[in-house]
């Protein structure tokens, strides 16, 4: 390819420069770390101060990495974080971290809170994260805070992200961007800020378009921010716009024979189209109003529509009782009997090629949300620091869906036949608010001990209101006889405490105990009856009410180094009490949320950062991660190539889960190493390798199955040629040995799409990670 020469030529270029560069760049640490201790401005510590591991990252760090986005930075770079590729869209990956999960999928049990300045996103109507949504070249800087934090309010029961945005004061100049390579990605950013002193302003613009190392997986991202700041004497004040308007093909996992059949980069059906638009205003401040007190407010609001287009497999077929000859019926279960499939007109449908073998499943969510917060900082108290505060956040989301009926082309791919299933109607409109107060008090309790204490009490109510249309089916029956309407509540104190003891300059041991807990979101609350399953994101039934999770975790360590050097040992428990968990019914395509009692994740995490030789830098993160289910239920595994083959007719096949299984897709062993060499002050050169243990497939949580989705270890390359002070030149090979490698993994049904006899008994999908891919690029700073 002819870019591919063009890499080779910038590089030979590069080397011959090298002969006439005879300073080297040295390689250095960054200096003290300055975190959070809450997600909101006027409560930054040392990080050396926090009693866990918390991990930092700077701008300067993420660009080193050459990474596409966050995510891929985080797994590349922090300490037990891996990506499981549920789409295989490079956009909207599951992040775990110790175990818990921040995903831009309903049904998954959401673990993490994201914050993007002081500002929750977490998608008000299922806790999700849309990583595409955050525009990477604005962030200044990231803490990865463990544990259940209080502080960082609702779901965070494994850690929280706090991502901070530069601005006219932080990031001065200009800078543009492009790059291009395989998968026919190609993209690019400009950048700018600027201040005079007092007011400052910046303004990023970020874009990639590609057509995906799959079939059918084109996507296209478009981001936009901007910041205005003011530093007076004695405060500062910023006013932030965010906005995305993405196009998403993630066409998801594959049966395992398919990807021998057809290739790793097939598809099983398609497409599968996410396409959110997003727009949000952040104003925030603080002031001084002594030397010893500080005042921190904010505010935002929120909007955010994402429309989904989902084109699967079916279950409807000709009718086969003589009564209900010539018309569509959805397939009968073991014993039971078969139902005639009706219109939204609620008039039978009639078999024929274009309603059978395909669906259209199209979602509409639109969320707008707002929050207020104010947060007070007195120094001095208890010869500490005491921080007390208040916010208050409301989401409204208005959810629909319906189902299309439509056939397969060759290729799996849907034709809409313009006729929609009556019973897939759905609507639901939420109305949820949270209302927290919470304070932080730090306490010197030696010249080299320190106590912190903080708490946080979060009031949650949740109001959901029935707007699925109604449809009167012939024979007059009505499509349901149940209502989503309904009031929740959850209430809920958390607290948490942590020593810190400074040994001497060069080491740190810290201890915590912390709690939080995460109110059922609005999607759980509406798909939790195990007689009444829902598809998923598509559509929900009146529940029984389900309990607040609880996490309590438990945490040691020790951390030191010097200016070379840094390294950290910890030891966690996270302990999750009334876990929710989605569990599959009969269909392949429905399942249910419902309370399994404990969970528990615990490990070890070790990690290291050195530069030495003055041009090398070396770092290196491994943990061991346990994570398990503490109580007995029994789960649905209709697919499961070991389900039961003996249950009743008309009963789904079940999975008894016992004490000491392990929970899928959390690997127990994760790792990566990284090394960068500047020999001289224009060239850069790194390599990094990425990997983890084996992992159980989704559905397999009573671990019966023998086949696990294998560990793997990739190795990624990046290199950047300072051509001259302004023009830089970069270079990044993902997989440099293009190793077959897989993510993720679920269990289904490949021969309600797929024939022939290597098909029959195909359960196992898998979500094959990306080949070879190699991009070049420029950065121009102007």
């Amino acid at each position: 390819m002819d870019y591919r020469r063009g890499v080779g030529v910038t590089l030979g270029a590069a080397w011959v420069f090298v002969s006439h560069s005879a300073v080297a760049q040295p390689l250095e640490l960054g200096g003290i770390d300055i975190i959070g201790a809450t997600p909101f401005a006027g409560s930054e510590v040392d990080a050396d101060r926090y009693p866990a591991n918390v991990q930092h990252a700077e701008s300067k760090d993420i660009e080193r990495a050459e990474t596409l986005n966050l995510n891929q930075y985080m797994q590349q770079e922090l300490g037990s974080v891996h990506v499981n590729d549920a789409t295989n869209n490079p956009f909207q990956p599951d992040l775990n971290y110790r175990g818990y999960t921040a995903s831009p999928l309903l049904g998954l049990p959401q673990g993490l809170s994201i914050y993007q300045d002081g500002v929750r996103i977490n998608e008000p109507f299922g806790d999700t994260v849309n990583w595409d949504l955050i525009p990477q070249v604005a962030i200044d800087s990231i803490d990865l805070i463990p544990g259940s934090n209080p502080l960082f309010g609702q779901n965070t029961l494994g850690g929280a992200l706090s991502v901070k945005t530069k601005t006219g004061f932080t990031y001065e100049g200009a800078e543009a961007e492009i790059f291009g390579g395989d998968f026919g990605r190609f993209g690019g950013h400009v950048q700018a800020g600027g201040n005079n002193g007092t007011d400052a302003w910046y303004f990023a613009a970020q874009g990639v378009s590609e057509d995906g190392w799959r079939d059918f997986s084109d996507s296209d991202v478009a981001q936009l921010f901007t910041q205005f700041s003011t530093l007076t004497d004695n405060g500062t004040l910023d006013f932030s716009i965010t906005a995305a308007d993405n196009s998403l093909r993630g066409n998801g996992a594959i049966p395992a024979e398919l990807a021998e059949a057809e290739g790793r980069d097939s598809v099983f059906t398609y497409p599968d189209e996410t396409n959110p638009e997003m727009v949000m205003f952040n104003l925030r401040g603080t002031r001084d109003y002594s030397d010893d007190f500080t005042l921190a407010w904010g505010a935002y609001y929120r909007r955010n529509e994402i429309n989904t287009f989902n084109g699967d497999g079916s279950e409807f077929e000709d009718c086969e009782d003589a009564g209900n000859a010539g018309l569509l019926c959805e397939e009968a279960e073991d014993g039971g009997d078969e139902e005639i499939v009706f219109d939204a007109d609620g008039n039978p449908v009639v078999a024929s090629d274009g309603v059978i073998g395909g669906t259209e499943n199209t979602s509409q969510t639109k969320e707008n949300g707002f929050g207020l917060n104010l947060q007070g900082r007195q120094d001095g108290v208890l010869g500490g620091e005491l921080i007390v505060g208040t916010s208050l956040d409301y989401a409204s989301s208005d959810f629909s869906q319906q189902t299309e009926l439509a056939s397969l082309t060759d290729e799996r791919g849907t034709v809409g036949s313009g006729i929609v299933s009556g019973e897939s109607l759905t609507g639901v409109s939420a109305h949820n608010s949270t209302a927290s107060l919470f304070f932080l008090q730090r306490v010197p309790i030696t010249e080299t001990l320190e106590g912190t204490l903080a708490g946080r009490y979060n009031r949650t109510s949740i109001s959901l209101h029935d707007t699925s249309p109604e449809v009167e089916f012939a024979g007059g029956d009505d499509d349901d006889d149940t209502s989503l309407s309904g009031d929740h509540e959850f209430k809920r104190l958390n607290l948490a405490g942590g020593l810190t003891w400074q040994v001497n300059d060069r080491l740190t041991t810290f201890g915590s105990v912390s709690q939080s807990s995460r109110a059922p979101t609005p999607v759980e609350l509406t798909c939790a009856n195990p007689d009444a399953p829902c598809r998923l994101p598509n559509g929900f039934v009146d529940d029984p009410p389900l309990e607040q999770v609880v996490t309590t975790t438990y945490e040691l360590g020790l951390r030191g180094g010097n200016d070379d050097l840094r390294w950290h040992a910890a030891v966690f428990r996270s302990d999750n009490q009334d876990d929710i968990l989605f569990i599959a019914a009969e269909s392949r395509f429905e399942g249910y949320f419902d309370n399994v009692g404990e969970t528990r994740r615990q490990g070890v995490e070790l990690g290291l950062d050195w530069a030495f030789a003055e041009r090398w830098r070396l770092s290196a993160n491994y943990t061991y991660l346990n994570a398990e289910f503490r109580d007995s239920f029994v789960t649905n595994s209709p697919n499961h190539p070991l389900a039961d083959e003996d249950a009743a007719p008309g009963e789904d096949p079940t999975q008894q889960v016992e004490p000491g299984d392990r929970i899928p897709l959390i690997p127990e062993h994760l790792f990566n190493v990284g090394i960068d060499w500047a020999p001289t002050s224009r060239l850069r050169v790194g390599m990094d390798v990425v990997g983890n243990g084996d992992q159980i497939y989704r559905g397999d949580e009573s671990n019966t199955d023998n086949e696990k989705i294998d560990g793997y270890a990739i190795v990624n390359a990046n290199a950047a040629f300072k051509i001259t002070d302004r023009i830089t030149t970069f270079l990044r090979i993902n997989n440099v040995l293009d190793s077959d490698y897989e993510t993720f993994g679920l269990y289904g049904e490949a021969d309600e799409v797929l024939e022939g006899d290597r098909y029959d008994d195909a359960t196992r999908f898998i979500g094959p990670g990306a080949p070879r891919g190699i991009w070049g690029g420029v950065r121009v700073e102007l």
